[in-house]
C-alpha cells in the first residue's frame, strides 16, 4: 500500500513539474519550453463558451490575450488553474484578456462540472482541432500563448513551469506598452 502511494504521488509530481504529452510518440520530450513565436497571426476562431453563447477571436482582438489549452483530465493544467485565475483579476482592467480552450476533454456536460468545480474565473471555450491547428498544433497540455493586441502570437509556453505566472506576466506589462 506504501508503495503504491509512494508511485502514485512520484507520478503526480512529475506531471506537476513537467506536464502531460499527449501524443504518446513524444513522450518523454521536454515539455518545460518557452518559444518565441513572433509575428505568427494566431488563428481566427468562433467557439462555444462553457457559460453560454460563442466567443470570437474578434471580440478579444484589440486586447493582449492568454490563452491557455488545457484538458479536464489533465493535473498540470488544473493546477494552472489558480494562477490564471490571478492573472485574469490583476490585469482584466487593463486591456487584457485571459482565455482557456479546453480539448480532448469530451462534452459540453462532461466540461461544465469541471470549470465550477476548479472556479475558473476568466472564459472558457471549447476547443477543435481546426482552433488547435491554427495555434500550431498540440505537442502537450497545458499550452499556453500570449497573443499581442493586433493577434500575432507573441510567445508559446509548453508545459506546466513554477515561474509561468511571473513570465506571462512580464510578458503582458511588455506588450501593454507597445
Amino acid at each position: 500500500m506504501k508503495i503504491t502511494i509512494l508511485i502514485l504521488t512520484l507520478t503526480l509530481a512529475t506531471l506537476a513539474l513537467f506536464g502531460y504529452n499527449s501524443r504518446r510518440s513524444e513522450i518523454g520530450t521536454s515539455t518545460s519550453e518557452i518559444s518565441d513565436q513572433t509575428n505568427l497571426s494566431a488563428p481566427e476562431f468562433n467557439l462555444v463558451n462553457v457559460a453560454g453563447g460563442r466567443m470570437k477571436s474578434a471580440d478579444i482582438k484589440g486586447k493582449v490575450a492568454v490563452i491557455d489549452f488545457w484538458a479536464t483530465w489533465c493535473v498540470p493544467c488544473l493546477l494552472e488553474i489558480p494562477n490564471f485565475n490571478d492573472l485574469h483579476a490583476e490585469h482584466k482592467s487593463k486591456g487584457v484578456q485571459m482565455l482557456a480552450i479546453t480539448v480532448e476533454s469530451g462534452t459540453l456536460d462532461k466540461i461544465k462540472p469541471k470549470v465550477a468545480q476548479f472556479e475558473m474565473k476568466y472564459p472558457v471555450l471549447v476547443g477543435d482541432y481546426k482552433v488547435v491547428e491554427g495555434f500550431g498544433g498540440q505537442r502537450g497540455f497545458p499550452t499556453t500563448y500570449v497573443v499581442t493586441k493586433d493577434w500575432k502570437i507573441y510567445k508559446k509556453y509548453l508545459g506546466m513551469r513554477a515561474n509561468k505566472k511571473e513570465l506571462i506576466e512580464k510578458d503582458i506589462e511588455k506588450l501593454l506598452t507597445q
